[in-house]
């Protein structure tokens, strides 16, 4: 990470944590009065508490990519996950501000970041052609069930850039435990992969959505989007950056956006996987009514 990112994370961090008011450190307090009570572990800065420590984490997708990334489990048992899903072209490091983030959070998360097959360490399949991204959403599938299988955590939020976001969309509807969708910098198309079909079908839902107000990638599948879901929170930045990495260099706010709404979609109830896309054109169709004949006489 840059080292002008990361002040600006810390600083951000500091400025949201950091507590004002008087001290709650159990020393006696004026004559006459009690000690006041120990800070609950709520209470503390979240820059005061031990990150979740990472371990490497290595897994296959079902067309045999072996895919490499990190780990890092909480010690609340069942605890939620955040899978983070990086750029096309890019590694698991552009996220890791917000990784970063999210395991030293007072409600801590397990959090799996890891690299597309080709990209970082993750390595394609024996047989795959030479940037060949047609079966990237295999290693999305193959991070859910890894976590999944690592974890049992209670529910799963899919967090992608870019590419990223549309691979995000395409897996959720199959993975009947992920809860809620972070899509920052989307596009529709990129490299062939659909967003807008896909993201019909679980637009009910929690969506944090991103984008740059004049990115030429984002700005129409952000406003396609924002209109498409059902429970989405949606924030807009000044500049033209595309990506989350890119973005935040001019936005390091972007970071703590989709940290602190995480916080709370986690209470929300998986929802149930009954598609809600309606193709153009294939609206229900009204039940035909037959007029009935008249009745004779008598």
């Amino acid at each position: 990470m840059q080292r002008p990112l990361f002040l600006a994370l810390a600083a951000l961090v500091l400025a949201t944590g950091c507590d004002s008011s008087p001290s709650k450190s159990g020393a006696p307090g004026p004559a006459g009065q009690a000690p006041t009570a120990s800070p609950s572990a709520s209470e503390v800065p979240s820059i005061m508490i031990a990150p979740t420590p990472g371990r490497p984490a290595t897994f296959a997708s079902a067309d045999g990519a072996a895919l490499s990334g990190e780990l890092f489990v909480s010690s609340e048992p069942n605890a939620p996950a955040v899978i983070l899903i990086h750029r096309l072209s890019g590694d698991r490091s552009e996220l890791a501000p917000l990784r970063e983030r999210l395991v030293i959070a007072p409600k801590r998360f397990t959090v799996l970041s890891f690299d597309l097959r080709g990209q970082g360490a993750s390595k394609p399949p024996e047989k795959a052609k030479l940037g060949d991204t047609k079966d990237l959403s295999k290693d999305v599938e193959a991070a859910i069930a890894h976590v999944t299988e690592a974890t049992k955590p209670r529910g799963i939020v899919l967090v992608g850039t870019s590419l990223g976001a549309a691979l995000a969309s395409q897996v959720a509807f199959a993975a009947s435990n992920v809860t809620a969708l972070g899509l920052v910098s989307p596009g529709e198309g990129i490299s062939g992969h659909p967003l807008y079909r896909p993201y019909s079908e679980v637009r009910n839902l929690p969506t944090f959505i991103a984008g740059a107000k004049d990115d030429t990638v984002s700005k129409a599948p952000v406003d396609a989007l924002e209109k498409m879901a059902m429970n989405g929170t949606v924030k807009r930045y000044d500049g033209s950056r595309h990506s989350a990495l890119f973005l935040a260099e001019e936005h390091p706010e972007l970071w703590a956006a989709p940290a602190t709404w995480r916080l709370g979609v986690f209470a929300e109830v998986p929802k149930e996987r009954k598609s809600l896309y309606l193709a153009p054109g294939k609206e229900p169709k009204k039940p035909r009514t037959t007029p009935e004949k008249p009745r004779g006489p008598g």
